[in-house]
């Protein structure tokens, strides 16, 4: 199942299915990728079975430009190309899983993202000034956590 959208220059997402290497074909993972300009370093994923909860993982939007063409990431989250598709290796300190599926929906997708906001022009999207602000908001008045606190 594949199911790609663009929302207007805001968000794009898409859903595909991918299933654990070398499992149970049958045992399909839901794959959904969303992508905002006004996080536009992030993809966020969202991976869930046939009623089951989903589990959402934050990944580096050029992890998944990079891993469509060659071995790419560090750490708790890598993507390879195949011969057939993609793999997908998470980490977390409750275990691993290495997913595999289709790359066509993931081309789509980084080509949408890439489009909405185009490398080098993330700082157009994003502003760190207005992430603090939005921080000294939350801790809220009266409290040192304030930005021009000193």
């Amino acid at each position: 199942m594949t199911n790609s959208q663009k929302l207007g220059t805001d968000v794009a997402s898409t859903t595909f299915a991918m299933t654990f290497a070398g499992g149970d074909a049958s045992e399909i993972i839901n794959a959904t990728l969303r992508y905002s300009v006004f996080e536009p370093f992030a993809v966020t994923a969202t991976f869930s079975m046939a009623d089951g909860p989903g589990v959402d993982w934050v990944l580096a939007r050029n992890l998944l430009r990079e891993g469509i063409v060659m071995p790419s990431g560090l750490g708790d989250v890598k993507l390879y190309p195949t011969a057939t598709g993609i793999l997908l290796e998470l980490h977390s300190p409750n275990g691993r899983a290495i997913l595999e599926g289709p790359v066509q929906p993931l081309i789509d997708f980084v080509r949408d993202i890439y489009c909405a906001v185009p490398e080098g022009q993330e700082g157009q999207f994003f502003s760190v000034d207005a992430e603090l602000d939005m921080l000294a908001h939350l801790a809220g008045p009266g409290t040192d956590q304030g930005r021009d606190a000193a």
